[in-house]
Formats: C-alpha cells, structure tokens, sequence
C-alpha cells in the first residue's frame, strides 16, 4: 500500500478565524481547493468565491507560483511563508497582490501574512480599501492607495522585507493615506509620498540611500537608517518629527537642499521651505550591528540585533532598543543567526517542519508509523 500525506496540510486554525478553506496549484499536494494543472490561481479564485467575509485562506506553498491574486472580500489570507524554515522549503509563491473595492466588493479588513510576493502588494476598484494588517511578507512595492483620490487609511505593515512603501501623495498641499503605521520592517529602499500626522514610521531598518521621499507631518522614530554613502532624505521632507533615529552617515540631506546637511531636523531650502522638528537623533553614528556587512543591501544571513555596545540598546523613545528588534512589534525569529531563516519568520500558527514516514510499504491491515516535528511560529 502507497501512503500519501500531505506535507503542507499541517496548519492550525485560529477558533477565531471563522471558516477555514486550504488552497493549493500543485495536483500532487491536493487541498480542499486544487488546480488539475500546475500553477495559476483558479484555485484561490475558487477558494474565495466560496468564503465568505471574515472567512480564512491557507494558500500551501509549492514550486509554483500562484500568479496575481485579487482580494475581494474581507479575508485572512495566510500562505507557507516567504523563506519557510521547514523540511518542505517551499514559499508560498504570488505575482502581484491587490485588494478591490468598489460598490459592492470590499476588501476591506483584510488580513495577509506569509506570502513572497515578486510584484507589488497594491489596491483597485473605485474605493479605498481600509483597515488591512500586513506581517512577514516579503515583497516589493506597498500602495495604500488606488490613485490621488482614492486614498487607504488604518493600514498596519509590520515584521515584513520591503523593498518600497508609497502613500499617494504628490506634494505638501495634497492628500496621502492616513492612520498608517509601518512598524519593525526591513526596508530596502524608501517611503514615499505620504502627508499626514497620523503616518508613523517605528523601528524599522533601512538600506542604502534616498530613504524617505516627498514626506510630510509623519512621525517617524527609533529607526536604523544605514548606508555606504549618499543621503537618507530625497526630495522633500518637511514638517516631519524625528525622534531617536540613529544614521551612520553624517550627511542626511544634500547641502543644496538642507540646512544644516547632519541633522534630521534640518530646514528645507526649496520652494516653499520648512523645518522638521525632533531630538535624540544620533547622526555619524554606527548602529553596532551583530553583523551586517553590507549597508547598502538585505542578506538573510544577517544579523540585524545590536551588539551590547550599541548607542541603540534601549535608547528608543520606549526604552526598547532601535531598529527591528525593539518597539511593540519586535522582529520574530525564524531560524538560528546566520543559518538564512533567522528573518523569514512563518505565519504565527503551529505548522509541521518535518515528517518522516518510517515504514513506506506496509500489509493490508498494517500499521504506517509516521513522526511528526512541529512549532507554534509566535
């Protein structure tokens, strides 16, 4: 006799999380929901089609990606995680993410964790989508927004690898999206284009340079601002509050812009002018990394932690260390430092890392002995 056991099907649910669907584009790991050919996304389509709002979706991770996916209802979406440190390695594989709203469709509340995402995670139809929660996700861009109008609010982007976050905003006198809070993130390039006092920017790690954009009124703390050269501010940035970010580099702004060039609370000189405000900001400063290498780039075999040494150990405005691992949103771990899972942690539910079937050929009526690992992934 031929044993099968599904290596995926090894979530579990939250009570909470109403009716649970699992969804799978690999025929040869079968869900509740299964493509009859390899790839695509007519499973997840098909999935939410029956769900309804509040429901949850297991998307498995398989060598296959499920393409772009549109969210139209008001879902928790969870797939295998974006570097899953299991015996199965498989990352829940999406082109692009996007949540619709329009009259009668509505993504809004949305919730999203463990999905590497190539494309962008952005939003459609004719109404803001509002109040999504986005955690350990891996991805490129962030929209909060459909267009200058069409405007997101109550947005939470926490423990996540991104590339970009833009809130669409075009310039100090327009509106961005509001109530957004991007918390304990790695950031690989910038934030861009928000203009309200309700964006906060906490205890997050950013590479390289040109990090914040065409910002204006946030409030922006306990960050890890990190580069080889160049500045963190591009274009304007004013009216914004710094409060105990850290920058090794002097220069913070470029001297034809600036005024003072090594302070985050410098005075815009370009049309229009303005300050920024703040203090305990340290700048030529060297965060003490346990080991980074590199400042310009992400590698998952770094270790983002701050030595005992730092000028960053508790020294937020909470008393928590700045960057990643402090704040109310510190990173979780996903494997040993250095090992290349330690920041690709696993959708918080207890999932099977491995499994060892230790008798494959048994006798009719005989027994399959099966050994299981498991974690909870808090």
């Amino acid at each position: 006799m031929k044993a099968l056991i599904n290596p995926v099907l090894l979530f579990v649910s939250f009570a909470s999380l109403a009716t649970v669907r699992t969804v799978s584009n690999d025929p040869a790991l079968p869900a509740q929901f299964t493509t009859t050919a390899e790839g695509g996304n007519t499973s997840f389509n098909a999935a939410q089609t029956a769900s309804s709002p509040g429901d949850t979706i297991y998307i498995y991770g398989t060598r296959f990606s499920y393409g772009n996916l549109t969210i139209s209802k008001r879902l928790v979406v969870i797939g295998a995680g974006y570097g899953p440190n299991n015996q199965f390695g498989q990352p829940t594989r999406i082109g692009n993410l996007s949540f619709f709203r329009d009259g009668s469709t509505d993504a809004s509340g949305s919730v999203i964790a463990g999905l590497l995402i190539s494309n962008n995670v952005d939003c459609s139809g004719t109404l803001a989508t509002n109040n999504i929660t986005i955690f350990r996700i891996r991805t490129n861009y962030i929209y909060t927004y459909v267009n200058g109008s069409t405007l997101g609010s109550g947005w939470t982007i926490y423990n996540n690898i991104i590339n970009s976050i833009s809130g669409g905003a075009s310039s100090r006198t327009s509106s961005s999206s509001t109530n957004i809070l991007i918390a304990n993130n790695i950031i690989t390039s910038s934030i861009t284009y928000f203009n309200h006092n309700t964006i906060i920017v906490d205890h997050n790690v950013f590479l390289g340079s040109s990090n914040l954009s065409s910002m204006w009124n946030a409030l922006i703390t306990n960050n890890i601002f990190v580069r080889s050269s160049s500045n963190v501010f591009n274009g304007e940035v004013v009216f914004c509050t710094f409060n105990k970010n850290i920058s090794n580099q002097n220069t913070i702004g470029a001297a034809s812009s600036y005024n003072p060039t090594n302070v985050f609370e410098a005075t815009y000189l370009g049309a229009g002018g303005g300050a920024n405000s703040g203090s305990g900001n340290l700048t030529g400063t060297n965060p003490l990394f346990v080991n980074v290498p590199n400042n310009d780039t992400y590698n998952i075999t770094y270790n983002y932690r701050l030595q005992s040494s730092s000028p960053g150990k508790n020294y937020a405005t909470d008393g928590t260390d700045v960057g990643i691992y402090g704040g109310s949103y510190p990173f979780p771990q996903g494997g040993d430092p250095g090992s290349g899972f330690d920041t690709s942690p696993m959708p918080p539910i207890p999932q099977v890392t491995a499994v060892n079937i230790q008798n494959t050929t048994i006798a009719p009526n005989g027994t399959l002995n099966v050994q299981v690992q498991g974690r909870v992934n808090n």
